[in-house]
């Protein structure tokens, strides 16, 4: 539980860095837009796809099926809860009331489902489920998290941009750089191809810039906002409910009722209950919705996750 802790004082520590550098100039909101753009078409891409290249990361074909349905039943179920929760949200009487307006415009639902739906599993997910569960966790949660690459950059990128994901996922979504890496590392694992360790070490050296460049965006961002604003949106801690609480419970429920192999349940449950997925900034950025709300709800829910994530991990176990 230390180490999880630690890691997630690493994360809050380059928030810092870039809160900082932003107030003091150093980081003009200016750079978010060219670098979040930068991070999505050439580093996100390459850390995907590092995701299958290393040492011990050998895919038997039956158990990487096997795992990948369990994926595929996580989506089945977090989906749903993602396009349900703006319509939840309403029907309870919570509406967002931060100017008045008597109901969730489009984008904000949008948001909503986008928060629901995805958490930051690379970063917080990798080192928790391998101080929880042991290396051999590591192998789990890469091939669980393949269909979710590819979701968030499809479905995940429509939610940002406005539309039903139903009928708006156009070619552009598919043919994206993330897509077609989350696409490759399917094959590439399935062939358990030997790769140099030269272009390992490529792939991985760019690929990990993609977490601290986000995360310094979101720092940057919450720059431009009060304090009051930073913690103290009840919209925040709600969507932090949602996520860190009840997308897990619900994924454990329907895994347990199938009789899932445990171990297999239990990498994918704490897999579910990350906090929101730091690449919900860049869209907004990338389609000049309104990023703040995201950052603010991404820092609250990663802040209340260093509590919420060892009690599910003990729960769990």
């Amino acid at each position: 539980m230390i180490y999880i802790l630690s890691q997630m004082a690493l994360l809050f520590g380059v928030v810092i860095i870039g809160f900082g550098s932003a107030k003091l100039g150093v980081w003009p909101a200016s750079l978010n837009k060219p670098i979040s753009t930068f991070v999505l078409k050439v580093t996100a891409p390459m850390l995907i796809l590092s995701s299958v290249m290393g040492d011990g990361l050998v895919f038997e074909r039956d158990e990487i099926i096997g795992i990948l349905w369990v994926a595929v039943v996580n989506y089945l179920v977090i989906f749903p809860l993602a396009m349900l929760t703006p319509w939840a949200w309403t029907l309870c009487g919570r509406l967002f009331k931060r100017d008045g307006r008597p109901s969730m415009e489009e984008y904000l639902r949008g948001q909503l489902r986008f928060m629901t739906a995805f958490g930051n599993v690379t970063f917080i997910g990798f080192p928790v489920v391998s101080a929880i569960f042991g290396p051999r966790a590591l192998f789990y949660a890469a091939v669980l998290t393949i269909p979710f690459n590819l979701l968030m950059y499809t479905i995940g990128e429509v939610f940002i941009a406005g539309g039903n994901p139903a009928g708006a996922i156009k070619r552009k979504h598919l043919l994206s750089p993330c897509t077609v890496a989350a696409a490759m590392t399917v094959v590439l694992a399935f062939f358990k191809l030997d790769y140099p360790p030269l272009m390992v070490r490529f792939f991985h050296l760019v690929g990990d810039m993609t977490i601290p460049a986000a995360l310094i965006i979101i720092g940057s961002t919450l720059a431009g906002m009060p304090k009051r604003a930073m913690l103290g949106s009840w919209f925040g801690y709600r969507v932090s409910a949602v996520r860190l609480i009840l997308v897990p419970a619900v994924v454990w429920l329907v895994l347990w009722a199938l009789g899932t192999d445990p171990f297999t349940m239990q990498v994918a449950v704490v897999l579910s209950g990350m906090p929101v997925g730091v690449n919900g900034v860049m869209f907004c950025l990338k389609y000049e919705k309104d990023e703040r709300l995201m950052a603010q709800t991404i820092f609250l829910s990663t802040a209340l996750s260093m509590l919420t994530i060892p009690i599910m991990a003990m729960i769990i176990k």
